[in-house]
């Protein structure tokens, strides 16, 4: 089932946005009273990333609970952002994670995330928009939708699904 037209072109082309980053989270002796990043959802396309594979440390909600990844060695984890399940009209969800700190170790990891072009309109595939499965968020750019999430901080998954019902873009 062909998705969309080219994926390389709905995030801008060769001229997409890329962010490579280094995490960092030192042992910590009361793990329970500190997180080393809050809930939430990545905010572009995807994530790729390589954890430390002597420290678990991810963690991603499954049918409500928390659920720690189990780091496998040299395996990546790849999380789809919310700008796939805005892409796909909801068919792919972004996965809400966080990240725990150990007690004992401290823990790296790195990080790539493949974002669109920051003016770039994204919304719903029009392949996958019809009478029957209506376009369930607007378009609006990656630049908008970040300023968006920023003005939130971070919510779990609070933000993609309050822009099904929001006015932030009027373009659709």
């Amino acid at each position: 089932m062909k998705i969309f037209s080219s994926n390389l072109d709905a995030f801008g082309g060769e001229e997409f946005g890329g962010c490579l980053r280094v995490n960092f989270y030192p042992k910590c002796p009361q793990p329970d009273l500190t997180l080393g990043l809050s809930s939430h959802s990545d905010p572009g396309g995807m994530t790729i990333l390589l954890p430390d594979e002597n420290v678990a440390g991810l963690q991603v909600r499954k049918a409500g609970n928390w659920v720690t990844v189990k780091p496998v060695p040299s395996a990546f984890i790849i999380n789809i952002g919310d700008q796939i399940q805005v892409l796909s009209n909801a068919i792919y969800k972004s996965v809400e994670h966080r990240v725990i700190v150990n007690s004992a170790k401290d823990r790296v990891s790195l990080a790539f995330f493949y974002n669109p072009r920051g003016d770039l309109l994204i919304g719903p595939s029009k392949e996958l928009v019809k009478p029957d499965q209506p376009a369930l968020y607007p378009s609006m750019t990656f630049n908008e939708y970040r300023l968006f999430i920023r003005t939130k901080g971070p919510c779990g998954k609070a933000q993609v699904e309050s822009i099904k019902s929001s006015s932030i873009s009027s373009r659709n």
